[in-house]
Order: C-alpha cells, then sequence, then structure tokens
C-alpha cells in the first residue's frame, strides 16, 4: 500500500508534488513512496470539497477497478523496472524541466524573502537527473549550473543572501547565454 503520511508543507510545495504526480498520470503509472502502479486509459476520478469554519479538506480519488485482462498491469513494479519504463518517456523529462524551472523560481523567492528553501535534496536530485540525460554540447554548462545553484543553497542556509542573489544573477545569464547557444 502507498504512504499516506500528512506533513505540512507550503503551497508551492503541494503544487509541485500535485504536477509531478499530473506528469505521472499522463504518462500511465502513479507512485507514491515505494509502491508503484501502472494506470489504465480509463479510471474513475472523485474529489471532494469541505470547507468549515477552521479548516479546508480536499481530497482527490482515482479508482480502478480492473478486469482479468487489466490485473497484471495494475500490480506493483519493481522498482528498476520503474526507471527503465519512465526514462523513455520524453513527458517526464519535459515536466522534469517544469518542475526545475519552478523550484528556481520558488528558491529565489526565498533568498529574497529571507526564508528557508526546504527541498535542496529534491531540486539537486531533479537537476542531476536532467543532466544525466544532457546532449553533449551542453553537459559541461549544465554541470557548472548545477554546482552553482547548490552553492546558491549553501549561501542562503548561511544567511549570505547577498552572495545567494548575485550567484542566482550568474546563474540566470548562464540560462539566457545557454539557450541562445544551443536552441
Amino acid at each position: 500500500m502507498g504512504s499516506k503520511k500528512e506533513r505540512k508543507i507550503a503551497r508551492m510545495e503541494v503544487a509541485q508534488e500535485l504536477a509531478r504526480l499530473s506528469g505521472q498520470v499522463a504518462d500511465g503509472f502513479i507512485e507514491i513512496g515505494s509502491t508503484r502502479a501502472e494506470l489504465p486509459d480509463e479510471f474513475f476520478l472523485k474529489r471532494s470539497l469541505k470547507v468549515k469554519k477552521n479548516e479546508i479538506n480536499f481530497e482527490f480519488f482515482l479508482n480502478i477497478k480492473a478486469d482479468r485482462k487489466q490485473k497484471k498491469s495494475l500490480q506493483k513494479d519493481s522498482p528498476s523496472t520503474n526507471r527503465q519504463k519512465s526514462s523513455k518517456r520524453p513527458y517526464k523529462a519535459k515536466r522534469l524541466k517544469k518542475d526545475i524551472g519552478m523550484m528556481w523560481k520558488a528558491l529565489k523567492r526565498c533568498i529574497k524573502s529571507g526564508e528557508t528553501f526546504r527541498d535542496k535534496e529534491g531540486f539537486l536530485r531533479a537537476l542531476n537527473t536532467y543532466g544525466k540525460d544532457a546532449d553533449k554540447k551542453w553537459v559541461h554548462e549544465w554541470k557548472e549550473c548545477t554546482d552553482m545553484i547548490g552553492r546558491t543553497i549553501e549561501l542562503s542556509g548561511q544567511g549570505r543572501v547577498e552572495e545567494a542573489l548575485e550567484l542566482c544573477k550568474q546563474i540566470d545569464q548562464m540560462t539566457k547565454s545557454c539557450h541562445k547557444r544551443f536552441k
């Protein structure tokens, strides 16, 4: 069974998680924790919104009832199979690129407002995952940018906001330059 953990997170993190799940559904699977299920082309969707004085409760249910032919595809896959299947899908790379863009904007917002960026590991993991499929023409620049982002997060965590903001400007300039040269 999947994870039912409840934790308090920022609205932007909720949006990122929903975007990640949306990409998975579009790719034909859903993965929560270590549990993964392949999705059929059609299933039941139920949404529920309850508003009380002190609480808003939004629930989202996907209900899949498989016939005998579909039962095999609904079973859990092994972790090694997961990576092989999902890495071949171009949508996942596009989704990852959008997630990286959202995390970059969230990081800059956190630095400017003096807040702590909480998803350092997730951001760096996403950058490294995307970098694995980087074109040889720009892989060096990608690695350099990833290192600079890691340094920016460290500086921000140390309270060295001005230095972190300066690195943000350099990263944005590097990004523009790379897009002009390699697109």
